[in-house]
């Protein structure tokens, strides 16, 4: 009567915890740097996406009021932005804060002679995201 006689083949060697706690990290590891990388992506496309909006709603507003960001009268080839815009308090049009992000925003205008006779400007918005660096373009005409 041996009631101390361990039995063979119960429970795990200290070898296979380790490979298991191994091999868990391992795959533990992968899946937080796939976490990572997505989460870093999804960021930096929420932000090109907001940089594209942003140009394309202030071309629309160029489209209905060009005179409240450009001078429309003789115009030459010229970018604007919040430090050299030339028509009275326009700097706040020239900048924008979406989710606690500031983007700057840029306009190019110039006119060819034939877009003189046809009393059209050719436009082009920039935003750029100040803290990601992130930049869009829309570029479209305007009716003097």
């Amino acid at each position: 009567m041996n009631s101390k006689k361990i039995k063979e083949g119960n429970g795990f060697t200290l070898v296979e915890v380790l490979a298991s706690i191994v091999i868990i990290s391992i795959i533990f590891l992968g899946v937080m740097q796939l976490i990572h990388f997505t989460n870093k992506t999804a960021v930096s496309n929420n932000t090109k996406l907001v940089t594209t909006h942003l140009a394309k709603a202030t071309m629309e507003r160029i489209k209905l009021t060009p005179e409240e960001f450009f001078p429309t009268n003789n115009v030459t080839v010229k970018t604007y932005d919040k430090h050299n815009c030339e028509v009275e308090n326009c700097s706040n049009l020239y900048s924008f804060k979406v989710n606690d992000n500031d983007y700057d925003v840029r306009v190019a205008v110039s006119q060819q002679e034939e877009e003189k006779q046809l009393n059209l400007i050719n436009v082009v918005v920039y935003v750029q995201s100040q803290v990601k660096g992130e930049e869009s373009m829309v570029e479209g005409y305007v009716t003097q």
